[in-house]
Order: structure tokens, then C-alpha cells, then sequence
């Protein structure tokens, strides 16, 4: 299939899953997100040799099933029953689809996978992970944060100095919790993004220390105002 070719199909799959995104914003998984993940995909897919149409669609697809009322829970079997519903509708996926599916069903760092996990499903993966880490990973955590009610963060430890980071117990941590994830990176593209991706996770964490010190660092708005000065900064170097 020619790069034009591809592109309209992905166009089309967008069109047919942007209003299950739109929703997400409120947890911080809107269509921004899907098209961050959309772009470095086909970036690893070009790295890699990976089949772009399959790549491109499952990252239009693959977080569609959150829902603004119940966030992540269950987001993937609706994701592969999202999938699934295209591929009835457009020959172009239909062909994919065991390799759609499978994209989609391990996009997930956390997720174990069988071996070997097909160069698709890896692209995907990384690139869904590389979104979770820096700056955009913070700001979609924080937000999630607020929509979910957590705490932002431990009164005395903000930063799991001397505790292992509790989950579903306060934002921060779970932004801690983010540093463990470029180990689980699969590609050389992906890995190398991640440096700088790294860098922006302990700067931000080195500023929120700081914010917290001062008496600066009260709720999520601002630990959100904090990201967004340093990504305007970042968007102006850049």
C-alpha cells in the first residue's frame, strides 16, 4: 500500500474514533494524546520497518475505549472491541486485523506479552510509553489525578523519598512512579527519545521539591501551572 494510501485510511479510522477521545480530556487522555502517540509511531515504524497502516491505526485506537466516567478501567477490551468493529467496516483493517488486535492489546508497558511480540505491537507500545514520560506524561498523570480525587501528595515525603510510591494513593507518586518505565522501552528510536524525556521528569521533580519548600505546591492546579510554564519554555527553545 503506497504512503498515501495509508495516510487515507488512518484518516479515516480517526474520523470514525475522535468522538470516543474527545470525552478523555477531562482525564487527560483527549485527542492530544492520540496524536502525540499517532506521530512517534509512525516514527518508530520508519525506524523499525514496522507496516505503518498497522501501526497508524492502532495508535488512533488504542486508548479510544477510555470513558470520562470511568477513566482506564476496562479501556482495553473496549479499545479491541472498537478495533474490532472497524475491521468489519474497512477491508484495509480487515486484513490486519490479528495484528491490529494484538497492537492494541499490549500497548501497555505494564503489560506482559507473549514472545515474540510482533515489531508492530513493540512500535506502538513505545510509543504510547514515550507519551507517558517528560512533560506530557506528568501533565496527563496530574490530570488524572484530579479527575480521579487522589491527594497530589504525601504531606511529609512528596516525592517517595523514603516510602514506595502508593498508586492509588497520591498523584506524585504516581509521577515517581513514571521513572520506572524507560526500562521497559523496546526500540533503540524509542529508548534514545527517552533521555530527554527523562531529563524533563527530574527537572520537573526538582522544581515541584522546590515549589513544596516554599509553600508553593497546594493542589493540582498548581503542580499543572508548574508543567505548563516549563512546556511553553520548552515549546519556545525548541
Amino acid at each position: 500500500m503506497q504512503a498515501a494510501e495509508v495516510d487515507a485510511v488512518h484518516q479515516r479510522v480517526w474520523q470514525a474514533v475522535c468522538h470516543h477521545w474527545e470525552p478523555n480530556k477531562i482525564h487527560g487522555h483527549g485527542p492530544d494524546h492520540a496524536m502525540r502517540v499517532y506521530a512517534m509511531g509512525l516514527q518508530l515504524a520508519a525506524a523499525e520497518g514496522a507496516d505503518p497502516l498497522v501501526v497508524g491505526a492502532a495508535c488512533y485506537i488504542h486508548d479510544a475505549g477510555m470513558r470520562p466516567d470511568v477513566g482506564r478501567e476496562g479501556h482495553i477490551e473496549r479499545s479491541l472491541q472498537i478495533a474490532s468493529a472497524l475491521c468489519e467496516e474497512m477491508p484495509e483493517l480487515a486484513s490486519v486485523r490479528d495484528l491490529l488486535l494484538t497492537a492494541i492489546r499490549y500497548h501497555e508497558a505494564e503489560i506482559a506479552f507473549p514472545a515474540p511480540l510482533p515489531m508492530e505491537a513493540a512500535c506502538v507500545r513505545d510509543s504510547d510509553t514515550l507519551d507517558r514520560l517528560g512533560f506530557t506524561g506528568i501533565r496527563m498523570t496530574l490530570q488524572y489525578g484530579v479527575w480521579i480525587g487522589r491527594p497530589l501528595c504525601h504531606p511529609t515525603d512528596p516525592l517517595c523519598c523514603e516510602r514506595t510510591p502508593d498508586l492509588s494513593g497520591f498523584t506524585m507518586d504516581y509521577v515517581r512512579y513514571l521513572e520506572s518505565l524507560p526500562p521497559r522501552l523496546m526500540t533503540p528510536l524509542a529508548r534514545s527519545n527517552s533521555e530527554e524525556k527523562q531529563k524533563q521528569h527530574d527537572f520537573y521533580c526538582s522544581e515541584f521539591l522546590s515549589s513544596f519548600r516554599q509553600g508553593r505546591m497546594r493542589d493540582h492546579e498548581d503542580a499543572l501551572q508548574l508543567v505548563r510554564v516549563h512546556m511553553q519554555e520548552k515549546s519556545r527553545v525548541g
